[in-house]
């Protein structure tokens, strides 16, 4: 085994442990009573919890990996050019992190959130790492090296029609109003496919997609750290994963169309 090699192993057994300890973090903390915070608006929200679990994972991986760079949800997430950074990326290798990607569902002691780190080398999405710690389901992905759950291989669902799928959405913070893109979407969805869930994560909605539990999960207004993580675990469970124009999804993009693929054209029709 190459050096390469050696080191991507080490990189992805290293992220599972990160998430591991950040679970166990959130797990301790949650059952105390929480510090919330608003930032855009009442569905936006952040707590001390989140910041926390972040600290921690900065800080293993700093102290582990002090060449790579980071990008954080409430670290970076203010920043006007944290964005931007996606588009002209830095060289080498760097982390993705969201401490907790639903932290409104966290509050709410709803058990789907989770800890999402995704890892690119040179801005190619590599490792996948999504971590329940209530259901201690452990999602993760590796370019060209398949995509598990728990250990055992995951594959997207075979629905053929979009008659026969369920999907997933959600509303970005600044789109939660009557009148927004989102719901004119859903309505166009209504009476097309099986039904649609919103379920809060969008990273633990990509692993439902990967997983056969969505046929399709579609997002406009999402950041790096949402997606970075389920980008790979997705295409490695045999789905794709487009921009709302149906190019190849980049990093840098703010819409996100994910399937598994049988249904991919019929799904970008309707939402156009």
């Amino acid at each position: 085994m190459n050096k390469q090699l050696e080191l991507e192993d080490a990189i992805m057994q290293d992220a599972i442990r990160y998430v591991k300890e950040a679970g166990a973090l959130i797990l301790e903390l949650m059952i105390q009573p929480l510090q919330i915070h608003e930032k855009e608006n009442q569905s936006d929200l952040v707590t001390v919890v989140d910041m926390q679990s972040e600290d921690l994972l900065r800080n293993r991986i700093i102290a582990d990996y002090p060449d790579h760079w980071i990008l954080s949800e409430e670290t970076d997430g203010g920043k006007e050019d944290a964005h931007l950074l996606l588009v002209h990326p830095p060289k080498g290798y760097g982390w993705i992190i969201d401490p907790i990607d639903g932290t409104t569902n966290f509050i709410h002691k709803m058990a789907h959130f989770a800890i999402s780190i995704g890892i690119v080398k040179d801005g190619v999405p590599l490792c996948g790492v999504v971590y329940n710690p209530v259901t201690d389901d452990l999602y993760f992905g590796r370019k060209q090296r398949g995509a598990f759950l728990n250990g055992i291989p995951i594959h997207v669902g075979q629905e053929q029609d979009l008659s026969q799928a369920l999907l997933g959405t959600g509303f970005p913070a600044k789109e939660w109003k009557a009148n927004s893109n989102v719901v004119e979407q859903i309505a166009r969805i209504t009476g097309v496919a099986r039904d649609v869930r919103i379920l809060g994560s969008a990273s633990l909605d990509l692993c439902l997609v990967a997983s056969g539990g969505l046929t399709g999960f579609w997002h406009d207004g999402l950041y790096p750290w949402d997606v970075a993580a389920g980008l790979v675990i997705v295409q490695e469970a045999g789905g794709t994963i487009t921009n709302h124009a149906g190019e190849d999804f980049e990093l840098s993009n703010d819409t996100l169309v994910a399937s598994n693929s049988f249904i991919h054209h019929s799904l970008l029709s309707v939402l156009k």
